[in-house]
């Protein structure tokens, strides 16, 4: 007879709700929906492109496989548990009810197509049919496949008002089998006893039935589909837009598999495929999450530069790496040979902004980073391992390739030009009357002589009203404005005096308290960004926008260390555009502001070393 049943947990635990797999994605449920369901399917493949369907629609209440034994379950459930505080499994079970009482019940089918479908079916263990529908936390994948955990089957139930699916199957072998699974909580049955809390739709002994279900009346299976359909009763999101959740988390999981033709998925009315994939995106990218439309400019960029290898012998490693605009968020997509991204890897080298994607081909560093993966597919974590030694090994193998292939390409110290999108943003702007005009910028090679000028003293009694005289030796009774450069200074009673042997800088004193020399008024910077053109040479590319307006600023840059700043020792600058500057230690002078505007300079500083700069504006006050 089938029928639902529930079997007995023969006096032993009593299982609550959040005791199951299901938690694990009730946070994040379509997102994950998505993600497992295509991973899983994808592990199925039986042809090169597999393709899968979110369809949703209604049916009665009354047409739901065991529908009345589902409302009493649900009121018994509610019972057991109606003394406990907690008011999570009574809000629970009570919208379950409100749900299975409607007339109509909201279902969302999910199928795949070129699988190999649910072999097994007739097996009691360890076959793809009970490893989806009656075990925990087993899997039987291999090599390529994406999942090793097991836990992936629960993210349909999180997205179930009555936490309740059906399966069915038609596979290679052509064999057919549906079932019905319920995982809800302990409840004690009208025979007395508890319940483990987990029920199966199906035949005697809790067996499948060995036919495909069809619940969605618009859909049927030919002879030779192969596949595998899954059942969502109840299901939540049915309302608003459903499908966005949905595609963005395909977009950002499996952009790979759709740019490799390994998926087509149809989303409602929407189908992601290779051809349409730059269509989608742009439909969607208000609402995309992390950085899948920079990762498919990676794609698409005739400028991306592509690095293969072998990698330790363990098979084929692909990398792509696109030198991208100032927002650029340096991260490489490392995604796995399903087509399946793993993570967002960051902290990479370069100062220069870039994005990458790296694809895991090969089968046996496949099977090793599988066995590595958390649960969720998210990152690599060696403790993982059975041979944690080996593990690190492999890890840090592809952080060093990804380092030196970045190095690679932003180190152009053989003189090769970089040909990068992002570096147009440093070049002036076509002035308004320069239509039948030509000129042909160039950056300097004569380096500035820097000239350290002895500023004396002179008394106030010997100078002339508004004005002040370097030549003379005499010391002047004075005080120091804040804001000079007067560190190295000594003030003793009112003068000043130049230690012995240490080269003066030049401060600002104030003669008889009546004379004051301006004093700088910092200037904020709206943008700065440093351009690595170099390393070699030490040359780089500024562009600066301050927050107001100067005819007479300086930049001062310097080289960030960890703890602490240094002087950067600039050799050369140029304005780009035109434009006249000088140089003075780490200070460029001489430069006019305009607020909001940038400014683009091409500087050399004697350090030949990749590294990270600061900036401070100054204009003369008024």
């Amino acid at each position: 007879m089938i029928e639902w049943r529930f079997p007995s947990n023969d006096y032993g635990e009593n299982k609550g709700i959040n005791d199951s797999g299901v938690a694990i994605f009730r946070g994040t449920p379509l997102k994950s929906l998505a993600r497992e369901i295509c991973q899983n399917s994808l592990d199925a493949a039986a042809k090169e492109r597999t393709i899968v369907q979110f369809n949703a629609f209604k049916i009665k209440s009354s047409e739901i496989p065991g529908r009345d034994v589902l409302e009493d379950t649900f009121n018994r459930c509610l019972s057991f548990w109606s003394s406990q505080k907690a008011k999570t499994t009574k809000e629970f079970f009570t919208a379950a009810l409100e749900c299975i009482q409607k007339d109509e019940c909201n279902f969302l089918r999910i199928s795949d197509f070129n699988t190999t479908g649910l072999t097994g079916s007739r097996k009691e263990i360890n076959s793809d049919w009970t490893n989806l529908t009656k075990s925990s936390g087993a899997s039987d994948k291999k090599g390529t496949a994406g999942g090793s955990y097991g836990i992936g089957k629960y993210a349909p139930f999180a997205c179930s008002y009555l936490s309740t699916v059906f399966y069915s199957t038609y596979d290679i072998n052509d064999e057919c089998a549906s079932q019905g699974v319920s995982r809800l909580v302990t409840f004690t049955r009208p025979d007395g006893q508890n319940t483990q809390g987990t029920g199966y739709f199906g035949g005697e002994k809790n067996t499948p039935i060995f036919e495909e279900m069809h619940l969605d009346p618009d859909f049927s299976r030919i002879t030779g589909q192969y596949g595998t359909d899954i059942y969502i009763a109840g299901y939540k999101f049915s309302k608003g837009d459903w499908q966005k959740d949905i595609i963005v988390s395909l977009l950002d999981g499996f952009l790979g598999a759709f740019w490799n033709n390994k998926l087509e998925v149809t989303v409602g009315n929407v189908l992601i495929s290779k051809d349409t994939l730059g269509e989608v995106i742009d439909l969607y990218r208000d609402d995309l999450t992390g950085y899948t439309d920079k990762y498919y400019n990676v794609l698409t960029s005739e400028n991306t530069v592509w690095k293969k290898e072998n990698f330790l012998g363990l098979g084929e490693i692909k990398l792509g790496l696109l030198l991208g605009n100032s927002d650029a968020p340096t991260r490489i997509a490392m995604i796995r040979q399903t087509g399946m991204k793993i993570m967002d890897k960051d902290r990479l080298p370069g100062h220069v902004p870039y994005m990458g994607i790296m694809f895991i081909n090969g089968i046996e560093i496949n099977e090793k980073l599988r066995l590595i993966e958390n649960p969720e597919h998210t990152k690599w974590e060696p403790e993982r391992s059975n041979n944690l030694i080996e593990a690190r090994q492999i890890l840090k193998a592809l952080n060093d390739f990804i380092r030196e292939q970045v190095e690679n390409i932003i180190n152009s110290g053989t003189g090769e030009s970089i040909d990068a999108i992002g570096v147009g943003t440093y070049l002036p702007d076509d002035a308004e009357d320069s239509k039948d005009q030509a000129y042909k910028e160039s950056i300097s090679e004569r380096i500035v002589n820097i000239e350290v000028k002895e500023i004396a003293s002179i008394s106030a009694s010997q100078k002339i009203p508004g004005e002040f005289d370097s030549t003379s030796k005499e010391t002047m009774h004075a005080h120091m404005e804040p804001g000079g450069d007067n560190e190295e200074w000594i003030h003793d009673d009112g003068e000043i005096e130049k230690p012995g042997g240490r080269p003066g800088i030049p401060a600002h004193p104030v003669p008889e308290g009546d004379i004051k020399v301006p004093k700088p008024i910092s200037v904020n910077a709206e943008k700065f960004v440093c351009l690595c053109i170099n390393k070699d040479e030490g040359k780089y590319m500024l562009r600066v926008s301050p927050d107001r307006e100067c005819t007479d600023g300086e930049i001062e840059l310097f080289l960030s260390a960890e703890t602490q700043r240094y002087p950067a020792p600039i050799t050369n600058a140029v304005l780009i555009g035109g434009g006249s500057v000088s140089v003075e230690e780490n200070k460029i002078k001489g430069v006019s502001f305009v607020k909001g505007k940038d400014l683009r300079l091409s500087i050399e500083i004697d350090y030949s070393d990749y590294c990270s700069m600061e900036v401070e504006l100054y204009a003369a006050s008024k």
